[in-house]
C-alpha cells in the first residue's frame, strides 16, 4: 500500500471528486445496499456529490433512510447495462473533473484522499486477463473503433500470452469500479467509442466481458497500469471474495470487524 501511495500523493491542490453509484433494487434486502453506500460516503466526505445511476430498480422496493442532501439520482434508459452504465452517464453529464465509481454493493470505510490522486485511472480492484468468454469478447470488441487491434490484443495465441512482455499485459478492471479522470474518458471515448458499447451490452455475461474491455482500454492508455494495477490488489483476496454476502458483512459491521478500506458483498443480481 504505501508504494501506491507514493505513487498517487502530489502536491496540496485539491481536486474536484465526486461519487458515482451503479444501483439495482430488487428486493427489500438489496435496497439497504445504497442506503448504507450514502451513509458511509457522507460520513467521510460530507461535503462531495454522491450520483446514484439507477439500473432498472423495482421502485416498489426503493425507499431512502434519509433526506440525503447534494444527491442526485439518474433513471438509466438502458436496461441491464450494469456497470458501463457510469461510463456513459460521466462522459454525457461532468459532474466533477473526477469520478469515484463504485457499486451501491461496494463500502467506503476509511477516507481516501482521491483528491491527491494524480493518475488519470486507477482500478480498485483487478484480476489477470482470463480470456473469459472469448467469443463474447470479440463479438463485444467488435462495436469498438479501431476494433481489429482490439481483438488482437484479446485474441493473442496462448503462445503469445504466456511470453508477453509487461507492455502488452493487462488486468480486467472488477465491476469497472475506479477513479476515473473525465479527461481521460473523454479521450477513450474519441478513440475507441465507449458509447457504442449499449448496443452490446445487454445481460450478466456482457458484463463480465466489458469488466476485460474496460480494462484493455484502461491499460492501453494508462500504461503505469501494469507496474501498479488498481488501489486495493487482486479481488480474489478480498475476504470471502464471490462468497461474503451482506447478512455476514453487517453482523461483521455491528461487531467493529472491517475487512477493508473498501468492502465488496456479492448478491449475484
Amino acid at each position: 500500500m504505501s508504494i501506491i501511495i507514493l505513487f498517487v500523493i502530489c502536491n496540496t491542490n485539491k481536486m474536484n471528486f465526486g461519487f458515482i453509484i451503479t444501483r439495482h433494487v430488487n428486493s427489500e434486502q438489496t435496497n439497504k445496499y445504497w442506503n448504507h453506500n450514502v451513509k458511509l460516503i457522507r460520513s467521510l466526505y460530507p461535503l462531495k456529490k454522491i450520483v446514484i445511476i439507477d439500473d432498472n430498480s423495482n421502485q416498489d422496493f426503493i425507499k431512502a433512510d434519509f433526506e440525503y442532501k447534494n444527491l442526485e439520482i439518474i433513471q438509466s434508459e438502458y436496461p441491464g447495462r450494469g456497470e458501463l452504465l457510469p461510463f456513459i452517464y460521466y462522459l454525457r453529464h461532468k459532474w466533477f473533473e473526477n469520478a469515484v465509481i463504485i457499486h451501491d454493493s461496494s463500502f467506503i470505510h476509511k477516507r481516501i484522499p482521491f483528491e491527491k490522486f494524480k493518475m488519470p485511472v486507477l482500478p480498485f480492484w483487478h484480476y489477470p486477463y482470463d480470456k473469459e468468454y472469448l467469443s463474447n469478447l470479440l463479438r463485444i470488441g467488435g462495436y469498438l473503433k479501431n476494433p481489429l487491434f482490439i481483438k488482437q490484443r484479446l485474441s493473442g495465441s496462448e503462445i503469445n500470452v504466456l511470453g508477453m512482455s509487461d507492455e502488452n499485459k493487462f488486468n480486467l478492471c472488477f465491476g469497472g469500479q475506479c477513479f476515473i479522470n473525465h479527461s481521460f474518458l473523454s479521450n477513450i471515448e474519441k478513440k475507441y467509442k465507449l458509447t457504442n458499447l449499449v448496443n452490446a451490452i445487454t445481460c450478466r455475461k456482457d458484463r463480465c466481458s466489458f469488466e476485460r474491455i474496460i480494462g484493455l482500454l484502461f491499460t492501453n492508455e494508462y500504461s503505469n497500469l501494469v507496474k501498479i494495477p488498481s488501489f486495493y490488489g487482486n479481488i480474489r483476496k478480498h475476504h470471502l471474495s464471490f462468497s461474503y454476502n451482506f447478512d455476514q458483512y453487517i453482523n461483521d459491521f455491528n461487531n467493529k470487524i472491517i475487512h477493508g478500506t473498501i468492502v465488496k458483498v456479492w448478491t449475484g443480481r
